[in-house]
Parts: C-alpha cells; structure tokens; sequence
C-alpha cells in the first residue's frame, strides 16, 4: 500500500465507469507493456481467469496433454483439465520446487501440446531451455508466472519468453489489487483472439477504438 489508493478508487467511482476496461485498466496495460516489452497485456479477475483464457486460445481438446509441475497449485492444472486435457506432472529439480527441465523431454507424446512452467515463489525457470525444448517439439508455453513479476531469467523478465502468460495481484503477491491477474499474449497470433474472448466472444474494443472503420476504409 503506497498511500493513494482510495484517491485512485475515488477517481474511478467519479469517472462514471466501474467496470472493466475503464481509465485505469488501460493505463496499467499500457504500463505494463511498456515496462516489460509484452507485446500485449490484458488484466483479468485472478491469474486462474488468465490461465482459462489460455486454454482456450490453445485450443485445448480433450486428450490432449499439458506438462506442469507436480508442485504447484490447482489453478495451474483446472484451466486444462477443464477443457479435457490429460495433464503431466513433471517432478521438481534438485535445485529449486520448479519442474525439472530435463525431465520434460521423457514426458512427451504425440499428444503433448503444451508445457506449463510455474515460476514457484518467483524463482525463475531456466527459460532459454525449456523454450528450446518446446521449439524442437513443436510445443506452446504458457507461463505460470503468478508470483514472478519483476523477477528475471537471464536479464529477461519472466512471462516474456512462453506464448502466453499469466500473472497474479491477489493480496499475498507482491503488486496487489486485492484480487486481480493479467494475461500476457507475446504471440501475435493470438492478440486479437485473446481481446475477443476477453470482450465475451465480441470485438466490442475494436468496434469502440473504431478499428473496424478503419479496417472497412
């Protein structure tokens, strides 16, 4: 807490918009954004919401597998299994509670899509690795990086290097809003997606930031 957050919440309740997407949630995105070079930021309810919404835009269908770590928590897992996917646990490394990288490759099958790393108390994963792993296998990443911002993998802020990433600001973070998440889309393929499915199936920002006029003109 830094002093100014019912002055901020008074703004808000002022400004005559309480829901999402209004003064506030844009500016944080763009913050965001631009302090940590993503490519597109879009803040949720919780980090699970944010993991739901990556399962979704993965495509996950059942029988399909996702590799995550045996230590973790559920919402790392629920997203998945939700959507039918069988889900394998890889053990933790000799060195931290994270997955043990090495482990991965004995783990997939032709019906793996997708690895799960969890950066556990903000402990990084050995990102360069694991992302070669997932490029030499044809694999998505999404990066469970509830309790990693401004934490660091090679002078890289983590939830940089997966496809998608999700981060949370529930009160026992460090960054809180309460309860509060964001999902980061790094892979341009799945932006306008991503803003759909967090309109609720429409493309209700497009239509409001006149995207679409333009597109017609």
């Amino acid at each position: 807490m830094t002093g100014k957050e019912t002055h901020y919440i008074y703004q808000a309740v002022m400004s005559g918009k309480l829901s999402g997407n209004g003064l506030f949630t844009k500016r944080c995105q763009q913050l965001i954004e631009q302090r940590y070079n993503f490519h597109k930021v879009l803040l949720t309810t919780s980090c699970t919401d944010a993991l739901e919404m990556a399962a979704i835009l993965l495509d996950i269908q059942p029988g399909d597998e996702v590799i995550i770590p045996s230590y973790t928590f559920v919402s790392t897992a629920n997203p998945f299994i939700l959507r039918g996917a069988n889900v394998v646990f890889a053990d933790s490394s000799e060195e931290s509670p994270n997955l043990d990288i090495d482990l991965i490759e004995s783990l997939i099958t032709s019906k793996t899509k997708a690895i799960v790393p969890v950066h556990y108390a903000g402990m990084a994963c050995d990102m360069n690795k694991l992302m070669q792993v997932a490029k030499e296998h044809n694999l998505f990443v999404v990066e469970d990086a509830a309790q990693a911002i401004d934490s660091y993998c090679s002078g890289k802020e983590l939830g940089g290097f997966g496809h998608l990433s999700a981060f949370s600001f529930h009160e026992t973070k460090n960054i809180i809003a309460g309860e509060g998440g964001m999902l980061v889309v790094n892979d341009e393929r799945f932006a306008e997606r991503a803003e759909i499915i967090w309109e609720k199936g429409t493309n209700r920002s497009s239509f409001s930031e006149g995207r679409l006029i333009n597109m017609v003109g």
